[in-house]
């Protein structure tokens, strides 16, 4: 899988490889955590994105799903409002 955002591209086999990968590139979330979960991550960024989705996406469920289907639907809600996009 491929994730271009910035100029950059995240690649991994698996979108949580690649979510792990832009959680190890944001300096303000290292700076801010220490051994953060990827669902942490998750939502540290999407409250940093919160002025380009609409609120209805910024809700997670409490319910605990598995890394990578999280870490896939995070990519795709990205690439579907334009700040990152999936290239394979």
């Amino acid at each position: 899988m491929i994730f271009r955002f910035n100029d950059k591209e995240y690649t991994g086999a698996t979108a949580l490889e690649v979510v792990e990968q832009m959680e190890r590139d944001d300096a303000e979330f290292s700076a801010a955590q220490t051994g953060g979960t990827i669902q942490e991550f998750v939502k540290w960024s999407l409250k940093k994105l919160s002025d380009r989705l609409p609120p209805r996406e910024l809700d997670l469920s409490n319910a605990r799903v598995d890394d990578e289907v999280q870490a896939h639907g995070y990519l795709s809600l990205r690439h579907d409002y334009g700040i990152g996009e999936i290239v394979e």
